[in-house]
């Protein structure tokens, strides 16, 4: 029985497109805002189409008692966003601040919640006051985000850093992903 974890290729396949978005979007958020969201729409848009598509030809594929159990139901999911992406691109502007802002605090806690750990069971203080200080920054920054969430500097801000933060998952997966490959094939 395969699972997600067999499937290495689709996690260079996501890494990849999760580079590719975040390095169109880290450009376009420092040269041009008003386009960056257009275009970041588009990009993720074409990534939705590309993920659906391969779940959906997995599903067709394999066999559906298997690792592609809900692949079509994906597939379709992912298609259909993507759709939604095309057709409002401007709409990912307020939706993205927002849950840009929910998704760094929800990361804030758990970092502030290792802080606390690390107290009680004694880890280094320089891991102590790391996570303490990424949950500062992080809740401090969501705070700012929903309170001047129209202004156009701050948008600019967490654009630049949502794509420097997806160039970085991206490398990761990719990273992942190839070695993963090859660990499969030796």
């Amino acid at each position: 029985m395969k699972t997600f974890k067999e499937q290495k290729w689709m996690i260079l396949v996501y890494g990849i497109i999760l580079f590719a978005i975040g390095l169109v979007d880290l450009i376009l958020s420092i040269v041009d805002l008003g386009s960056a969201i257009k275009v970041v729409s588009y990009c993720i848009a074409g990534g939705l189409f590309i993920i659906g598509l391969l779940h959906i030809i997995a599903n067709l594929i394999k066999d559906t008692k298997s690792f592609f159990r809900g692949a079509l139901v994906l597939g379709c999911i992912a298609i259909a966003l993507g759709v939604v992406f095309v057709v409002y691109p401007l709409m990912l502007g307020d939706f993205f601040i927002y849950f840009s802002a929910a998704f760094v605090i929800a990361i804030s806690v758990v970092f502030l919640a290792k802080a606390f750990i690390g107290i009680r069971f004694k880890y280094k203080r320089s891991w102590i006051f790391l996570y303490f200080l990424l949950a500062t920054v992080g809740i401090t920054l969501s705070i700012l985000a929903f309170v001047y969430e129209g202004h156009a500097t701050l948008k600019q801000i967490v654009y630049i850093t949502m794509g420097a933060l997806a160039i970085t998952v991206g490398v990761a997966a990719i990273v992942y992903g190839i070695k993963a490959t090859n660990k499969k094939a030796e």
